[in-house]
């Protein structure tokens, strides 16, 4: 009881000189038990746990001048991080549970827009995830192909919209080891363009990556030649009272396959999507349903993969169970070609996908706080 006095009288001193600052603690948890299966030879289906806790600290302070310092560190602590994985400069997703591993970064706000320093998810896949792929569909529409997730040392501009145009642009130095003379510097940048009306939205992409280190000799060795990964996309959504429809197209060329790199088929270094999504609300419920298709893949000399292929569908049910949280059932499933590479969890996993049928089956929920 002595003690409480002194505390809160020190803590109102702490915090007096910050009394124009607004800071914000907010987050998510996300709990699934799923079960996953292939008819690949060899191969047990089993259950399993997806727990997903995160922990974010924003800030604001206004300026004398009307804009904002801004800065943002977001944690998460997911039972899929291995303490052994120190991930990397472009993705820290599976990496060990460290403060800000999904983003930390500082920056100013106004009229003009936003800019931010450091740690931050890409504006493309801000844009993938966050408007396309709704109701589970993020093993098909966020993750083939995606060249990076979160880079380090990145500068990050969103616009302001400007009659319904937006325009948001990324550039990492990545690691900011190199400093050999005659090697270029590492480096990812990304363009997204935006459109958005009442009632439907436009976006297209395209990001570049010269990594500090090359895969495509089956392990990561020094880049020293430059080699390139890309990746571009191109989708739209409209709205129609209660139904909401989408469809988009996506395209990756990987000639260095460096860290980070989402590849699908083994040995396919370019490869295309294309998806179509359908969601349906009433009352509290949302039905939805994503179709894709993956073309097959050319190797790194341009010549074709046969039966490459691949057919992947997600359907989920939600059920609003308050403001703040959601339960859901999902059901994917997916048929590959011969070499084809992309299973009920995700792509690149040819032991588990090729030649077979895969499917996932999972019941979870999901809370905003």
């Amino acid at each position: 009881m002595k003690l409480k006095s002194p505390l809160i009288l020190l803590l109102a001193g702490l915090a007096a000189p910050l009394a124009h600052a607004e800071v914000t603690i907010g987050g998510s948890i996300e709990a699934d038990i799923l079960f996953h299966d292939s008819n690949a030879a060899g191969y047990r289906g089993e259950v399993e746990l997806d727990v997903e806790p995160r922990l974010y600290f924003t800030g604001t302070d206004k300026l004398d001048n009307g804009s904002e310092v801004i800065w943002k560190i977001w944690t998460g602590a997911e039972n899929y991080r291995s303490d052994a994985d120190k991930g990397n400069s472009v993705n820290s997703m599976g990496s060990v549970r460290t403060w800000g591993n999904r983003e930390a970064w500082g920056g100013w706000r106004g009229d003009w827009g936003q800019l931010q320093f450091g740690k931050s998810f890409s504006p493309i896949y801000n844009r993938l995830d966050g408007t396309y792929a709704l109701d589970g569909s993020g093993q098909y529409i966020d993750d083939p192909g995606l060249i990076y997730y979160n880079p380090t040392n990145s500068i990050t501009y969103y616009s302001p919209s400007l009659a319904g145009f937006t325009i948001a642009g990324q550039y990492s130095f990545r690691d900011q080891n190199n400093q050999n003379e005659g090697q270029s510097q590492s480096y990812t940048y990304e363009l997204l363009l935006g459109y958005e009306a009442q009632t439907f939205r436009i976006d297209a992409g395209y990001e570049e990556s010269r990594p500090e280190t090359s895969g495509l000799g089956g392990s990561q060795v020094a880049n020293a030649d430059g080699k390139k990964d890309k990746f571009a996309f191109g989708a739209g959504r409209v709205k129609f009272g209660d139904f909401d429809l989408a469809a988009g197209y996506r395209w990756w060329k990987h000639d260095a396959q460096g860290e980070g790199v989402v590849t699908v088929v083994d040995g396919g270094t370019e490869q295309s999507n294309a998806f179509l999504q359908a969601l349906y609300t009433f009352g509290k419920n949302r039905l939805g349903f994503t179709y894709s298709y993956f073309w097959d893949a050319k190797d790194v000399n341009g010549n074709k993969i046969d039966d490459s292929a691949s057919n992947a569908f997600a359907a989920r049910w939600t059920y609003a169970l308050s403001k703040s949280t959601s339960g859901y059932a999902d059901f994917h499933y997916t048929m590959n070609d011969k070499h084809g590479a992309v299973g009920a969890d995700g792509p690149g996993n040819p032991s588990y996908t090729n030649d077979a049928d895969t499917y996932r089956v999972l019941f979870g929920t999901y809370t905003d706080f």
